[in-house]
């Protein structure tokens, strides 16, 4: 499925749909990412648990996913189902994101920062897989 047009030498090239989500959900996820990331950066410089500080900052940007995500990256209605799927699929997400920064702040090879950015990483790929084939499925 295609949706987005774009000019390319005199020509009309249609978007792939999986392309602009990607898009799009990387807009939003730099948003998120930088709101998550500076609240985890503040919180552990005011000396909270790296766990704590990664809770917390997941927490203030999970908002901001939901409604950007689902309106904008997925065109969704957003209804309730979404949100419960949304939650459900947030935690999975969050899980791997745990796991990947306890082993690697366990590990103790990385700085703490590098092992957030890292963990960080692989919350957002699979969250991505997550949103577009589960949560806001109707585009597919």
């Amino acid at each position: 499925m295609t949706r987005g047009k774009e000019i390319l030498e005199g020509r009309s090239v249609a978007i792939p749909l999986v392309v602009e989500q990607l898009f799009k959900y990387g807009l939003v996820g730099v948003m998120n990412t930088l709101i998550t990331f500076l609240v985890i950066a503040i919180l552990s410089y005011l000396g909270f648990s790296p766990v704590t500080a990664n809770v917390i900052g997941y927490a203030c940007g999970l908002a901001n996913s939901f409604f950007f995500n689902g309106r904008f990256t997925f065109a969704s209605t957003n209804g309730r189902k979404a949100v419960y799927r949304f939650l459900a699929g947030f935690a999975l997400a969050y899980c791997i994101n745990l796991a990947v920064l306890l082993a690697l702040t366990r590990q103790g090879d990385l700085p703490e920062m590098a092992s957030q950015a890292i963990a960080m990483l692989a919350y957002n790929i699979c969250f991505f897989l997550i949103m577009k084939f589960w949560i806001f499925d109707k585009d597919g």
